[in-house]
Order: structure tokens, then C-alpha cells, then sequence
């Protein structure tokens, strides 16, 4: 089944992390992947205008991922390490996202999720070329297994942003990526997300399944 959700606001605040931490945030099988040059973790945050799944309807809601970049058989993806949701995008848990409920603010200037340790004020400037950020199609999560899905954007019109202040992203130290220093930002306005739901069972390489042994 075809989900299409209309977004109105796109946040990506990303770090560089050591490539060994990467590793070891993701499940075997998977290898850090560079992003423009760097290995990065990254907190994405989406308020979305809602959408349909299918014929059926989808209220607003907000989405926050904490999330890094590996190499999945050979191709870049997007590792989703952990997301929350506010109440619309609850639903989403039936059909096996593994989100987690959440408090979330996606405005102008700032985002904020205190459930995930993240708060982050911006001041909006020019126009930007986010890069490779804003060309990953492939996303990878762990739920009863790693499972895949590929997501198709529409365009969008980025611009770049400086922090304002220290920028918090507990959650992504939670899971030993150690993020320090002023992140890097890029946001959007309104863009279109799809994907195919459910996703997909990753199958294990013969890599994988030796480190399993």
C-alpha cells in the first residue's frame, strides 16, 4: 500500500562522528557510509500536513528521527537508530514503524523533543545545496529484524541555518554517537514524502550472518 504525506517543514542537523561509533550503533552487517566526505549522525525533524495511506486519510502529526548512514550491500542508507511521533502518526505503529510517542515542536527557529533529549534553536539564512542529505532513498530499522523502505521526496527549496546556542541531541550520545560542537543545518519548506508500506525484511548478507556466528 502507497503512503504519501504532505510536509510543511523539514529540519536535518547533522555532526561528524568517528566511523568505529557508527559501527558500533549499527546492526552487523552494515558499514559506515560518508556522507559528502564525513561519517554523520543526524537529527531529523518533519511536521507533516498530514497525507493518505491508500484511500484512507492521515492527520497531521510530527516526526523526529535520530538517525546515521551506513552501506547496505553496497548501497547508502539511512539508518533510522530511533523515532518518536506525536498522537497522528501513532497509527504508523500498526503497520510496524517502531515509533515511540513523543512531545514535538517543529517551528521556524527551533525544534523541540524533550522525550529524546533534543533542542535546537536556528536562525534561517540563504539558500542551500544540502548534498548527499538530501539524495538518500534507502532507509534501514530495526524491528523484528532489519527492515527497508524507500522513500521518494519531492522537491523542496533548501536553505541553510546557524545555530543559536548550544545545540542538545542527548539521544544520539544515548546511543554513543558522540555528537559535540554546532551541527550543521538545512531546512525545508513543503515537500511530499512516499513509501511503500509495510516494509520490507532485510536480507542478512553472508557477512552478517558470519558475525551472528
Amino acid at each position: 500500500m502507497r503512503l504519501r504525506l504532505s510536509a510543511r517543514r523539514l529540519v536535518v542537523a547533522s555532526w561528524p562522528v568517528a566511523p568505529d561509533a557508527v559501527r558500533r550503533a549499527a546492526p552487523p552487517g552494515l558499514e559506515p557510509a560518508s556522507v559528502d566526505g564525513e561519517c554523520l549522525a543526524s537529527v531529523v525533524a518533519v511536521a507533516f500536513g498530514g497525507g493518505r495511506l491508500g484511500r484512507i486519510p492521515v492527520m497531521p502529526f510530527s516526526q523526529l528521527n535520530l538517525r546515521t548512514y551506513v552501506e547496505a550491500e553496497g548501497e547508502p542508507a539511512v539508518l533510522f537508530l530511533r523515532s518518536y511521533v506525536t498522537p497522528g502518526g501513532l497509527p504508523g505503529i500498526l503497520l510496524g514503524a517502531p515509533f515511540r510517542p513523543a512531545r514535538i515542536r517543529v517551528r521556524e527557529g527551533f525544534v523541540r523533543a524533550p522525550a529524546a533529549g533534543v533542542s535546537l534553536d536556528f536562525r534561517v539564512g540563504g539558500e542551500a545545496d544540502p548534498g548527499e542529505l538530501g539524495r538518500h532513498e534507502l532507509g534501514l530499522y530495526e524491528a523484528a529484524g532489519l527492515k527497508r523502505f524507500r522513500v521518494e521526496r519531492g522537491p523542496a527549496e533548501w536553505r541553510s541555518a546557524e545555530p543559536v546556542g548550544e545545540a542538545r541531541a542527548d539521544g544520539l550520545l544515548a546511543v554513543g554517537l558522540d555528537v559535540a560542537g554546532p551541527p550543521r543545518i538545512a531546512v525545508a519548506g513543503e515537500t511530499w514524502f512516499e513509501t511503500d508500506v509495510p516494509p520490507k525484511a532485510q536480507e542478512p548478507s553472508s557477512s552478517a550472518s558470519r558475525s551472528r556466528r
